[in-house]
């Protein structure tokens, strides 16, 4: 597990300018109106309640990475391969790529969602297994075309043997992103503490950006371990 994380953090390392642009493409307009809401709109709206805040917050993000996800996810995908067969790519080659597979992946990922979410609310367990043996779907819809069934069968066969290996690789690339963010939150926000200021319009947005790039490496993650499968 260890390894698969260093292995994408190289990948990422490598080509962090245009994994950042891809990223941003979609999450810089996106995080000036997570701010916006959260800053000015949501607070009003639900007398502060933190909770209320946080969980309209999440509707909107889900809202965007529904909606646009598919493309700089895509983009990613296809910029990460090009990279591992020893070939260059461009910004707008890997957008117009994202943005050409994007609809069979929207439909992919709807349909592998709503079989995802009865599993969980069957009783969890099933959820998460089910969301184990689809993990590739983005790579497979993206890199080889695949669509809908054929997509999750061939994701099945391809994570045969390493779900518990993904599960695991997961966890501990997101425990370590969210303590980095943790760490980036404390840097950003210890200015505006020591003149008493909560909260900054631009710190926040930046902040939020950060945490975009910075959570695109768990899409990195999956890409190696489709990869390896690929490749076997």
């Amino acid at each position: 597990m260890i390894q698969k994380i260093r292995e994408s953090i190289r990948l990422f390392a490598a080509n962090w300018k245009l994994f950042s642009l891809i990223v941003l493409t979609v999450w810089l307009p996106g995080s000036i109106l997570l701010t916006y809401l959260r800053l000015y709109v949501f607070p009003g709206t639900f007398g502060g309640n933190e909770f209320k805040i946080l969980a309209q917050e999440y509707r909107v993000s889900n809202a965007i990475e529904l909606a646009f996800g598919p493309i700089y996810v895509g983009a990613l995908l296809h910029a990460a391969s090009q990279w591992k067969k020893g070939l260059g790519t461009s910004y707008s080659e890997s957008m117009t790529h994202g943005a050409r597979r994007s609809f069979k992946l929207l439909g992919t990922r709807i349909g592998t969602g709503l079989i995802v979410g009865l599993g969980l609310i069957a009783l969890v367990i099933p959820g998460i297994f089910l969301a184990l043996r689809f993990a590739l779907i983005d790579a497979i819809v993206v890199l080889e075309g695949a669509e809908g069934a054929n997509a999750r069968q061939l994701s099945t066969q391809m994570t045969q043997g390493k779900r518990w290996s993904i599960l695991g690789t997961m966890v501990l690339t997101f425990i370590g992103l969210f303590m980095i963010s943790a760490l980036v939150a404390f840097i950003l926000y210890l200015p505006l503490s020591l003149v008493g200021q909560e909260e900054n319009f631009a710190i926040a947005l930046i902040y939020e950006c950060i945490n975009s790039v910075l959570f695109s490496l768990l899409n990195i993650v999956l890409f190696s371990f489709y990869w390896d499968a690929k490749n076997q």
